[in-house]
C-alpha cells in the first residue's frame, strides 16, 4: 500500500504533485500543504481516492472503517466519498465526479446499510445484464420502454434463438461502448425473446425478461432510511431534468448522461413512492422530456466528453475544502473561510464558501443550524434542525 519513497527527499513541485494527488499522510491525516519542518510521512502507492474505490467495488464500509484501515482521519474519507456520490459540478472545474465514477468504474456509491448516523457504503457497478440489453439503465429503473411505444418499431417480435441483422448492429455498438467482445454481446441477447425501437441512440432492445430488469432496480436501490435525508427533493427534480437539457442543447447526452440521469430520477422516484407521492407527477414529467430526447427524429449521437467529463480527477472543489475544516463545533460562513488554506483563499470568495454551505447543508452532508439570526454549520452529518429549513 505505501511506497518506500521519502517525502523530504523530493523536490517542492514533487513534493506538491503528491499531496495534489492525495498520496501523503501524516498521523493528522491527509496533506494538504507542504508540512513545516520533517514530519512522519507516509506515500501511498496510489491516490488514496482510488484505494477507497478499490474497497467499495470489493463491499460495505464506513467511513470510519475505512479510516481506520488507511490511517488517515475520518474526514478526508468523508470528503472522498461524498465527492463521487454527490451530483453537479466542481465549482473550479465544472467537473462532475459521480458522472467521472461511471464513466471510470462503470458505477456509482450506494448507500446499502445504516447504524445510527453511520452509513454503509459500496460501489454498485452496472451488471452484464443492464450492460448488454439495458445500457442506459432506462427500462429497469425508470420502465422508459413503456413511454416508447410511440416510436418507429425496428422489429415487433425476435424469438429467443433467432437472429437478425438489428442483432449483430446492436452487438457491434454496445460491444465497443462497454469493451466486450460484441460475439458474446450477441450470442447473449438472442437468448431472449426480445423488440428493438429506433432511437437517436442505436437501435434500442427490449428483451422479455422482466426478472433480470427488476434484478437490475434492486441493485441499485439505496437503504430505505436514505430517504430521511433528502432536502428540498422537489428542487432536486428540476435541477435533474434542467442539467439534462442544458446538455441535449449541446447535442452530446451520450449514453453515460442518460444513466446518470436515470439514476438520479430513480433516487427521487423511489424517495416519492416511500415519502411524498405528490412528485411522483413532476419526476413522470421530466422522465417523459428525457425519453422524447431518445426520438430518432432528436440528434443527440455524439457521445464525447462534455465539461462533466474530464481526465484529472484530482482537483480540489470548494466543496471537498469545505468539508476538510469543518469539525463538531459550529462555524460561520466567514469562520469557515478564515480556516480555509491561504491558496484556497485566493480562488474563492467568501460568498461562494457560503454558496457551498448551503449546498452540502441541503443534501444533508453537514449540519446547519439558525440561532439568534446566525446561520452556522457543523460536520454532523445529515441532521438539519427545522428552523434552518423553514
Amino acid at each position: 500500500m505505501y511506497d518506500s519513497i521519502d517525502f523530504h527527499d523530493l523536490a517542492p513541485p514533487e513534493q506538491r504533485q503528491l499531496i495534489h494527488n492525495r498520496r501523503a499522510a501524516t498521523t493528522d491525516g491527509l496533506l494538504r500543504e507542504i508540512p513545516e519542518g520533517e514530519p512522519p510521512v507516509r506515500i501511498f502507492e496510489q491516490s488514496v481516492e482510488e484505494f477507497i474505490l478499490d474497497r467499495l467495488e470489493q463491499g460495505r464500509y464506513s467511513n470510519a472503517e475505512l479510516a481506520e484501515e488507511f490511517s488517515i482521519q475520518e474526514m478526508d474519507v468523508r470528503r472522498i466519498v461524498n465527492k463521487y456520490r454527490r451530483r453537479g459540478s466542481d465549482d473550479f472545474t465544472n467537473e462532475s465526479f459521480k458522472y467521472n465514477l461511471l464513466t471510470a468504474r462503470d458505477g456509482v456509491i450506494r448507500v446499502k446499510d445504516i447504524d445510527g448516523n453511520a452509513f454503509y457504503y459500496t460501489l454498485e457497478k452496472i451488471p452484464f445484464f443492464a450492460r448488454v440489453v439495458d445500457p442506459t439503465l432506462g427500462v429497469s429503473l425508470m420502465n422508459i420502454d413503456d413511454r416508447m411505444q410511440d416510436f418507429p418499431c425496428l422489429a415487433d417480435h425476435i424469438p429467443a434463438g433467432k437472429a437478425s441483422d438489428l442483432d449483430e448492429t446492436y452487438a457491434v455498438l454496445i460491444g465497443d461502448f462497454w469493451g466486450i467482445d460484441p460475439q458474446e454481446i450477441f450470442d447473449f441477447i438472442t437468448e431472449f425473446d426480445r423488440k428493438y425501437f429506433e432511437t437517436s441512440l442505436m437501435p434500442f432492445p427490449v428483451v422479455d425478461a422482466a426478472d433480470e430488469y427488476d434484478r437490475v432496480t434492486s441493485r441499485f436501490k439505496q437503504h430505505s432510511d436514505i430517504h430521511n435525508w433528502y432536502r428540498t427533493p422537489e428542487k432536486l427534480i428540476d435541477t435533474v431534468g434542467e442539467d439534462f437539457m442544458d446538455v441535449v442543447e449541446r447535442g452530446n447526452p451520450g449514453i453515460r448522461m442518460y444513466q446518470l440521469t436515470y439514476l438520479e430520477f430513480a433516487d427521487l422516484k423511489w424517495y416519492a413512492e416511500t415519502t411524498d407521492p405528490e412528485l411522483l407527477q413532476p419526476i413522470n414529467d421530466w422522465t417523459d422530456t428525457i425519453v422524447d430526447t431518445l426520438h430518432p427524429d432528436t440528434d443527440t449521437t455524439d457521445d464525447t466528453p462534455t465539461t462533466t467529463e474530464t481526465e484529472n480527477t484530482g482537483t480540489i472543489s470548494i466543496e471537498d475544502e469545505v468539508l476538510s475544516v469543518l469539525n463538531d463545533d459550529f462555524q460561520t460562513p466567514a469562520d469557515v473561510f478564515e480556516s480555509l488554506p491561504a491558496m484556497v483563499q485566493t480562488e474563492a470568495t467568501q460568498e461562494e464558501v457560503h454558496e457551498s454551505l448551503e449546498r452540502l447543508a441541503g443534501l444533508g452532508i453537514i449540519k446547519k443550524e439558525t440561532r439568534n439570526g446566525t446561520t452556522e454549520y457543523n460536520a454532523d452529518t445529515g441532521t438539519v434542525s427545522r428552523e434552518s429549513i423553514l
